[in-house]
């Protein structure tokens, strides 16, 4: 008797950031260094992570873009400042519970 496919439904918004934003290896070493060092700066991940500033900036745009990273760095221009990153840990635990939950319904 053959497997009936299960409706593929896509996951909530929130649970799809988290997945997403720990789907990259390299985002997802962001996420567990800033958790063990929160305040660190570009300069800081760059040699731990082993990529590039610009790829650690990248990341870091696209993990303060899902809500997941915040800075001390406000909206203002961050040109020559040091901008200094944190996980918002209880937003990051929220989306991943959901996108959990999603998987295992």
């Amino acid at each position: 008797m053959p497997h009936e496919r299960p409706e593929l439904v896509a996951p909530p918004e929130r649970a799809a950031a988290a997945h997403q934003a720990v789907a990259v290896e390299s985002r997802l070493a962001t996420l567990r260094f800033l958790l063990e060092n929160p305040g660190a700066t570009v300069q800081e991940l760059v040699p731990v992570l082993g990529i590039s500033a610009q790829s650690t900036r990248a990341n870091l745009a696209e993990l303060e873009a899902a809500g997941f990273v915040t800075t001390d760095a406000g909206d203002g221009p961050r040109n020559g400042k040091v901008v200094r990153y944190r996980v918002d840990r209880e937003r990051f635990t929220t989306d991943l519970l959901a996108f959990v939950a999603w998987v295992l319904r």
